[in-house]
């Protein structure tokens, strides 16, 4: 049965203010990257806008360059400031465990790790690309998911170029002496926010998911200091970025 053609066209999401792209090709042994940055309405600060970097663009730069965009036109209310939203995709070819990671995962010992190329790729070539756009890299929240989420983490432990980090559901289980390698931070002085769905660790899950250890993993990240913890109630590993992107639009205007 042959479906009546519709009227509507293909189109691209419609953000407020439209957005830029650019794709980086491969370098080395670090994937290739496309980029998006939305920038707020107003003219940039003298030092530049804050910007919100968020790693896997793909799934979360359109939800999150809308909603910055709306709610920074009442900071007052919200608590959210112009801010400068960056997209980071990977190449379609690219292994997402071993893009993102540093060590290899239990089950995937033969996959080369390649956190550390693309770390320094953020910081050579993507940090300046985005300075020159108005961005003020004094002022830079780094945002990871899943792999990515343990990505930030790695980052920060690595002292990278960030001023704040946020993982939601950062996938500890893949290399759990990132929680010790956690730096020990100054009281009052918070710079990761971690974000986690309540049902991310229930007895409802299989055996091999509740043996990530999901909740408990991110609660211990809390030993180090520095850090703040979000459960989202109601919230499952998929949906956990979605619901926590205002409060990390909050974090990130706090610089």
């Amino acid at each position: 049965m042959t479906s009546p053609r519709s009227p509507f066209a293909i189109a691209a999401p419609p953000l407020t203010e439209g957005c830029r792209a650019l794709h980086l090709s491969t370098e080395a042994e670090a994937a290739g990257l496309t980029l998006w940055i939305s920038t707020p309405e107003s003219a940039p600060p003298p030092q530049g806008w804050p910007a919100l970097i968020l790693l896997d663009g793909e799934a979360f730069f359109t939800a999150a360059a809308e909603i910055a965009q709306r709610l920074a036109r009442r900071t007052a209310k919200t608590r959210i400031v112009p801010l400068m939203i960056v997209g980071i995709e990977l190449d379609d070819s690219a292994d997402r465990h071993a893009a993102f990671g540093f060590s290899p995962a239990t089950e995937q010992q033969d996959k080369p790790s390649r956190g550390q190329q693309l770390l320094q790729r953020l910081a050579v070539d993507v940090l300046p690309l985005i300075e020159a756009e108005g961005a003020d890299t004094t002022k830079l929240t780094l945002l990871g998911h899943s792999m990515s989420g343990l990505f930030a983490l790695e980052a920060r432990a690595l002292a990278a170029p960030f001023a704040r980090y946020i993982a939601v559901g950062p996938s500890i289980w893949s290399n759990p002496s990132v929680i010790q390698a956690q730096p020990s931070a100054s009281i009052g002085v918070d710079d990761l926010l971690v974000f986690v769905g309540s049902e991310e660790e229930t007895d409802k899950l299989t055996p091999g998911h509740l043996a990530r250890r999901m909740i408990s993993n991110t609660r211990s990240l809390l030993a180090k200091g520095g850090v703040r913890l979000k459960v989202l109630n109601d919230e499952d590993h998929g949906s956990a970025p979605y619901a926590a992107l205002p409060a990390a639009l909050r974090f990130a205007s706090q610089l």
